[in-house]
């Protein structure tokens, strides 16, 4: 361990310490920070991240594989119960997006992390500037949480994040959002009870605009020809409207009237999803657009959905981080807004790769694929 890295820590923690302090916060609450050490294995997750590109393909065989799907079908099952309870409490969110969350989030219970919360949310915060006041919050948040006693100290574990229980709230989200269904003077999200974790999760959905009449997505299919430039840019039309530019929706089911936006998150050889408006709700949760499509998608196998209609493009295709920058660094060259270079799909990245492949004569489905990688280094 660097030497640098823990004299770094303990600057940190001392001033942090010495801020607080002085705006007169609770002296015994702070003194708790006495305990909290550096994480090692934190940082590496955090500033050593693998250089190949973890396709969305590859996140949904992990997180929405056939055991995922089935042991989320016997959890419905097993946990009727519990489900019942949280609708009965007035949260009307689906047990199957519940499980949904729960499964992608922890495998239903089984990985809820075993890092002490207080090093890893310091940890973070000392060594990640851009969101040090993100930690740091959640790092009074989870000093709260002790020293209210709702957790032992040697209980208070999550992921290497900072995440906790069956679904993963952050402290701060576990103090605003979380719900005591049984009234026992404490919200259990640790416990082999999920009881707590799922009504939370429900109240913080329900909170975040939910639409229980609604699904999070639907597969959809594109007749051939189909202008790819009215996709990935945020457009929401009808599904009636859609249906009418030949977009075939997997999900029958929806109504005609729901507003929806077409994506085509791998290619135009890849799955297209139409994405409602509680995909938004999912989104505030986790901001990851992976995880909100694996969530959506699991939910729907769950509700008895055909499972993906569509494949995947070959695996050869995808970009490393580092060849992505290659590609954003070139658009902006060429005039475009990639929002910076940082080797991620966003939304700006997409769309400056769609009109560059316009400009080609290509089929502008945004993907950064090998065909681009390669009219880039040649250019």
């Amino acid at each position: 361990m660097s030497s640098e890295l823990i004299s770094h820590f303990e600057e940190w923690r001392e001033a942090f310490f010495a801020q607080k302090r002085s705006s007169h916060e609770d002296i015994e609450f702070l003194a708790l920070l006495e305990t909290v050490c550096f994480d090692e294995e934190v940082w590496h997750k955090a500033n050593n991240q693998p250089e190949e590109t973890f396709s969305l393909q590859k996140y949904f065989e992990i997180l929405t594989s056939d055991s995922q799907i089935v042991t989320g079908t016997e959890k419905l099952g097993s946990e009727s119960k519990t489900f019942g309870t949280i609708g009965d409490f007035g949260l009307p969110v689906s047990r199957e997006i519940l499980t949904a969350i729960w499964g992608v989030e922890t495998r239903y219970g089984e990985i809820k992390g075993d890092h002490p919360v207080l090093d890893a949310l310091a940890t973070h915060a000392a060594t990640n500037t851009r969101r040090r006041d993100f930690f740091e919050q959640n790092l009074i948040s989870a000093l709260q949480i002790l020293q209210d006693g709702i957790v032992l100290p040697d209980q208070f574990k999550g992921s290497w994040a900072g995440a906790m229980g069956h679904t993963q709230f952050m402290p701060s989200v576990y103090l605003e959002y979380g719900i005591d269904v049984r009234h026992r003077g404490k919200v259990d999200i640790w416990s082999d009870d999920p009881l707590d974790a799922l009504a939370s999760t429900a109240n913080y959905l329900h909170k975040h605009d939910w639409n229980e009449y609604l699904p999070v997505l639907s597969e959809v299919s594109v007749p051939p020809g189909f202008d790819f430039m009215k996709l990935n840019n945020g457009h929401e039309s009808t599904v009636s409207n859609w249906q009418t530019e030949g977009i075939e929706f997997v999900n029958k089911e929806v109504p005609l009237n729901a507003n929806t936006e077409i994506i085509s998150p791998a290619g135009k050889d890849g799955p297209k999803f139409a994405l409602f408006c509680n995909f938004k709700s999912i989104l505030a949760y986790n901001p990851s657009r992976s995880y909100a499509l694996a969530v959506g998608y699991l939910a729907n196998c769950l509700t008895g959905k055909p499972t993906l209609v569509s494949g995947w493009p070959s695996t050869e295709t995808y970009l490393t981080r580092s060849e992505l920058k290659k590609v954003q660094s070139f658009l902006i060259g060429k005039g475009y807004d990639t929002g910076g270079i940082d080797g991620l799909t966003g939304s700006k990245t997409i769309k400056s790769i769609q009109h560059y492949q316009k400009s080609r004569g290509w089929i502008p489905d945004g993907f950064p694929d090998q065909q681009l990688y390669q009219a880039v280094v040649s250019d």
